[in-house]
């Protein structure tokens, strides 16, 4: 892959990067999914969406590798095979589609906390499992259906061994990359910045006043949540918005699209997808205790990391909706579900 040697030097740092961000987004995001789908207690709207998220996590880092570690490993093939490998696997299609997951899945968890806050009683308007199976389905068929040119339009290109695009048209990747940009980037983080907002200032600016412990424990974990979501979007944010730059201004100028920089903007993707799960674990002790019980070499005895039960909740917090509201979540009590009124 020629077009990646810029010395042996940066291609072996290149290539041990990308190797090491996608063992630690696998093994991370695995983790994740482990947590919730071995403990009944984690199984929770929330929660699942957080599992969506960390598909989609895995989904680009397992298509990252195959397109900057595989082929140093392989000779790619050429002719119509090779063009057929570069739109399934070698070619950006499947990363960009995890991503997009990745971003609508940010959306949607913004918006169940913002409900969650905003109507913590009327579960009409929240996200019940029901309605988290058609989300994800969703999500997943608009993001592919979204980068379906990208499937079409990957070629392989012999001279510089690497998959490139050919578009239908000269002024194509004009209009495709600045829509691009609004989809991944303005509208995600648009979306996030004033649901969060509101969050924010309802939970620090604005709190319920109440000399109830349970109340302050509601809000006490409600602020907890905030501080994870809010981390995990403005990362989201900072990792992407280089690379969304690069191919903007790369459709406008005669700029040489795969470059150093370029490369440098896809490492930040990859270490966007493999921080989550650290964000989690540092966030929240109950979902550290579950993620180190299911480490074979943790030092972590099974008594010590035994999950303490859940703090007592009120005979009205016991008549909610299973589905949404009743089960402990990955970083919240199940008090925080019930939490204070807008």
């Amino acid at each position: 892959m020629t077009l990646y040697k810029y010395s042996e030097a940066a291609q072996i740092g290149i290539t041990t990067a990308f190797s090491f961000l996608v063992i630690a987004d696998l093994i991370g995001n695995s983790l994740v999914c482990l947590v919730v789908f071995r403990n009944r207690v984690m199984r929770t709207p929330m929660n699942y969406l957080l599992v969506n998220l960390a598909v989609a996590d895995m989904t680009v880092a397992v298509f990252i590798s195959i397109r900057y570690i595989f082929p140093f490993l392989f000779v790619h093939p050429t002719g119509k095979i090779g063009d057929l490998v570069c739109q399934l696997f070698t070619g950006e299609a499947f990363v960009w589609v995890g991503a997009l997951a990745s971003a609508f899945t940010l959306v949607c968890i913004a918006l169940e906390r913002y409900l969650a806050i905003r109507f913590p009683h009327d579960q009409r308007k929240r996200i019940t499992t029901g309605k988290l199976k058609r989300v994800v389905v969703i999500v997943w068929v608009s993001a592919t259906l979204w980068n379906t040119p990208l499937f079409l339009y990957a070629r392989y290109n012999p001279v510089s061994e690497f998959c490139m695009f050919q578009w239908p048209s000269a002024n194509f990747a004009q209009f495709h990359s600045p829509a691009c940009a609004v989809v991944y980037g303005v509208f995600p983080i648009t979306i996030m910045i004033y649901l969060y907002s509101k969050l924010v200032y309802k939970l620090w600016f604005r709190p319920t006043v109440s000399s109830s412990m349970t109340q302050r424990s509601k809000l006490r974990y409600c602020k907890k949540c905030a501080r994870l979501v809010v981390t995990v979007s403005v990362i989201y944010s900072v990792c992407w918005i280089p690379v969304l730059a690069i191919y903007v201004i790369a459709s406008f100028s005669s700029l040489q699209i795969y470059s150093s920089v370029h490369t440098t903007s896809i490492i930040f993707v990859t270490l966007n997808s493999a921080i989550n799960p650290v964000l989690y674990s540092l966030q929240s002790d109950r979902f550290r205790k579950y993620m180190l019980a299911l480490l074979p070499f943790s030092c972590c005895l099974r008594r010590r990391c035994r999950i303490l039960p859940a703090r007592l909740v009120s005979s009205s917090d016991k008549g909610s909706d299973k589905n949404s509201s009743s089960q402990t979540e990955v970083i919240m009590s199940p008090l925080e579900s019930r939490g204070p009124r807008v």
